[in-house]
């Protein structure tokens, strides 16, 4: 870098970077910020039962009613999961049906006008972060993801702090931890598809215990940003007997 500009231009540049760039933690800081969120969360699994009353919840099933908005119908709704990564749910609108299985890294999807068949894509990606966001006070619980704080956010009129999740399978997702009773009030999940950026989220209320447990029985769910469905769930039933059969494609299950 010979010429006196060049090099003149290059100073301000990195005069720049140091003044207004990100600011950079030192080793004592990178600690306590780790100890604060490591607190944050260790309140969030206690505001969820506890970290055995969590580990103990091997499947759940739920059953309420959905309305869809997008669709513009309503219905009702089931949920069947089990660890490890089996999903399924069973809409039953008014003018239509919908059954989406996830079965380890496959996923499946049928309707009222299409047979149930192997979906690929944000289809299959959808189906994942719904088995995620189920299971995400487990994987807290167990250490799976790498956290940072992405700051606060006001949601519903109460006050939230946010974190970034990753994990080994590079999904990105963001939780909304209500200041007041440390509960997860929303979770975000991010991907892409091409060139395309996807976003799903849903948010959480109307918490109430269930075997020594909290869940939320009122959850609205959101794509790009536009509300597409809320649920209400009447009913939760934890560790009930489930086949692996039944999250098998070759299992129609009648509707």
């Amino acid at each position: 870098m010979k010429h006196p500009v060049a090099r003149i231009f290059f100073c301000i540049l990195v005069c720049l970077f140091f003044v207004a760039g990100p600011e950079r933690l030192s080793a004592e800081e990178t600690a306590v910020e780790t100890q604060r969120i490591t607190s944050i969360i260790d309140k969030v699994i206690d505001a969820y039962g506890g970290k055995e009353v969590v580990e103990g919840i091997h499947s759940l099933y739920a059953k309420g009613k959905i309305e869809a908005f997008m669709l513009r119908d309503q219905g009702t709704y089931e949920l069947y999961f089990k660890r490890e990564r089996k999903l399924r749910v069973e809409t039953k609108y008014k003018r239509s049906f919908e059954v989406r299985v996830l079965n380890g890294d496959r996923g499946y999807r049928g309707s009222g006008t299409l047979p149930l068949e192997e979906v690929y894509g944000p289809r299959f990606f959808s189906m994942v972060y719904h088995y995620k966001h189920l299971n995400i006070i487990h994987d807290l619980a167990k250490g799976v993801y790498q956290i940072r704080s992405a700051g606060e956010s006001l949601l519903g009129g109460s006050k939230a702090e946010v974190f970034t999740l990753n994990d080994k399978e590079g999904a990105i997702m963001d939780i909304y931890v209500d200041a007041k009773n440390s509960l997860i009030v929303k979770v975000a999940a991010h991907f892409t598809e091409g060139n395309k950026k996807i976003d799903l989220s849903a948010e959480f209320s109307d918490f109430k215990k269930v075997g020594g447990s909290v869940f939320p029985f009122t959850i609205t769910n959101y794509a790009g940003g536009l509300k597409i469905a809320q649920t209400v769930i009447e009913k939760y039933s934890l560790n009930p007997d489930i086949s692996d059969s039944f999250f098998a494609p070759s299992f129609i299950h009648s509707l």
